[in-house]
């Protein structure tokens, strides 16, 4: 495999003129080891972060003289707003090292290694800059055929540990909640099966209402999590709630009980890793019988690709210890066949400026309200409740309901209660 099989083409440049606080402010803002700097396309140096902080800090012979000779810290401090319009030909390393497209991974792999850099520029015959490669990029190309696998891993441990700030579970639990119990009441549901748990917030939410409530999740990261949550749980709720780690293909073998219930919410579904008809198959074996419930809720795609611009959701967090502000971006790529990839990306406030954090992607399943009906009635359901709701605002779920009617247009969720 050679360079130009991963090579990023999209890249971050700066001119000789630009200044230091720009590039810095680049560097520092997208999270980037280092910008290339560009003259008529040619590359002609680099700035790294290391630059900068040479270029900030003395030498130790130039700290002792000062020291020595005028003690004055002030006036060094003072120069410092000097060297924040300094131009990228006075702090960039000049020549360096850069590979051509055709270059094999592990030669680029070893460059890296001898020049102690994460990250090299490509350039054509010219001398133009036509990408850049980094250690990243040669991990992820060398172990290609294993990606899906490790970006599915990836993503649960990305998202299990922000999942949990990036939504407002008490204004959740207070719009979802009361339809909930007020459905259970009427449908006598006393056992319920969660599909697709996450950080199990929403499962343990209900297992405090009284609830007994068993949650599966194909990821062992969300289960782990879940877990840590039920432990510190007071002895009384704990009995109510169980998780367990599943593929969804077979689930019904290890299931003890027959529920009452079984729920998928907060868009879990398309993130199952099995089709719908395995799946619902086996959520129709975890039922009672007679009367079994299923309620499903579910982003309708069709508005957030067309009418949305594919953006799911723009939310803004404070984290409940730091009161450090957190932004979270969701976004779906164009439908491929089946799928579409889901993108999350985070920055961080620190009190002057938004840092990027990271960013994850998973392909899920573009499902639509008649791919489950189709499906729920051929598990049996012959009563189903079609609903759609709107949320507040963007990124919220908004009051679940099934009495309003779904528009593919205007709905931002699709709501599905089925009843044998």
């Amino acid at each position: 495999m050679k360079v130009a099989d991963i090579m990023r083409r999209s890249i971050v440049t700066v001119s000789e003129e630009t200044p230091l606080k720009e590039i810095g402010r680049l560097i520092f803002s997208l999270g980037l080891a280092g910008i290339p700097v560009v003259k008529d396309r040619k590359l002609v140096g680099i700035v790294t972060e290391k630059d900068i902080l040479i270029k900030f800090h003395p030498t130790v012979q130039e700290y002792m003289e000062d020291s020595v000779n005028t003690s004055d810290f002030e006036k060094m401090e003072e120069n410092l707003g000097y060297f924040l319009n300094v131009p990228a030909s006075e702090i960039m390393s000049k020549n360096p090292t850069a590979i051509s497209s055709d270059t094999p991974l592990i030669k680029a792999q070893s460059t890296m290694t001898i020049n102690r850099i994460s990250r090299l520029p490509v350039v054509n015959k010219d001398g133009e800059l036509i990408g850049i490669v980094s250690q990243g990029d040669i991990f992820r190309g060398l172990l290609k055929k294993e990606m899906p696998a490790l970006e599915k891993e990836r993503y649960a441990g990305f998202i299990g540990r922000h999942y949990d700030l990036m939504v407002n579970w008490d204004k959740r639990f207070a719009q979802e909640f009361p339809v909930l119990l007020k459905l259970f009441k009427k449908e006598k549901v006393k056992t319920v099966l969660d599909v697709g748990v996450w950080t199990g917030e929403y499962t343990i939410g209900l297992a405090k209402k009284g609830v007994k409530i068993l949650g599966l999740d194909n990821h062992n990261i969300m289960i782990n999590i879940s877990e840590g949550k039920r432990r510190k749980l007071p002895e009384k709720i704990k009995k109510n709630v169980e998780f367990l780690l599943t593929d969804y293909t077979d689930f019904s073998k290890e299931i003890r009980e027959k529920f009452d219930a079984a729920i998928c919410m907060g868009n879990s579904l398309p993130y199952i890793p099995a089709e719908l008809p395995i799946l619902f198959n086996q959520i129709s074996k975890s039922l009672r019988e007679k009367n079994g419930v299923i309620i499903l809720q579910i982003l309708n795609f069709e508005k957030i690709l067309k009418s949305k611009n594919r953006l799911i959701s723009f939310i803004i967090q404070k984290g409940e210890q730091t009161e450090k502000e957190h932004l979270f971006v969701e976004f779906f790529d164009e439908p491929k066949g089946k799928t579409i990839m889901h993108h999350v990306v985070i920055f961080d406030f620190d009190g002057e400026n938004w840092i990027y954090k990271g960013t994850t992607s998973i392909p899920v399943y573009d499902i639509r309200k008649e791919d489950v009906v189709k499906v729920l009635k051929r598990c049996g359901f012959k009563k189903i409740w079609i609903g759609g709701n709107v949320g507040e605002y963007q990124g919220e779920y908004g009051k679940l309901t099934f009495n309003e009617p779904f528009d593919p247009k205007n709905s931002d969720f699709l709501n599905i209660l089925a009843k044998r």
